[in-house]
């Protein structure tokens, strides 16, 4: 018995200590100009920012096309072309919607089907600081072979430290690393989880 909470111990301080270096290596907010692909990914969520950056880097001639990944079905194209600032053919003719998507996982899978149907070959992938390590590992394994490139999009759950802000920043943080090494052990080893 005493081996097992030794055990448990043990896991805690080490999850701890892994959760402490896992903020401190998260990326800072993009303020340079982006890298070129062939395309731009935003994996949606925190608020419309990450919607709202990919269309702006879009709109600057960022990638031939865009997809918006996990848009919920009650969110109208013309809702997103309120938060467009670029010109409208841009928008009508190059920007794609994916509705399928609920997950990190699904976002993954949406934007891989999408990047072989298109032929692409790199990708700005756009998603929250917090995210961006967990979305990273789950979108290299389901799109082998293709460069993606983080567009790092600040969220609210950091201070200009980088440090959480508020007890539910810790919350979301603390589920977002427990998230982020499920994938980084299902990447490692593809048979477990699947």
């Amino acid at each position: 018995m005493q081996r097992i909470f030794l055990l448990f111990i043990i896991a805690g301080l080490t999850w701890m200590v892994g959760f402490a270096a896992f903020i401190s290596k998260l990326p800072a907010a993009e303020t340079n100009r982006v890298e070129a692909a062939d395309a731009v990914i935003v994996y949606t969520g925190g608020r419309g920012g990450r919607i709202v950056a990919g269309m702006s880097i879009f709109a600057d001639g960022a990638g031939e096309r865009m997809l918006i990944s996990g848009v919920h079905k009650d969110t109208s194209r013309e809702r997103l072309f309120e938060l467009w600032g670029g010109p409208e053919d841009r928008f009508s003719c190059c920007v794609d919607i994916g509705r399928e998507a609920r997950s990190t996982i699904g976002n993954a899978v949406e934007a891989g089907a999408w990047i072989k149907a298109n032929e692409f070959n790199s990708a700005i992938l756009v998603t929250s600081e917090y995210h961006m390590p967990r979305a990273i590992v789950e979108s290299r394994a389901k799109m082998p072979g293709v460069n993606i490139i983080p567009y790092v999009v600040a969220s609210d759950y950091l201070n200009a430290e980088g440090r959480p802000q508020s007890s539910e920043a810790w919350w979301r943080l603390a589920r977002e690393y427990t998230k982020y090494l499920a994938a980084r052990v299902k990447a490692f080893a593809p048979g477990i989880g699947s």
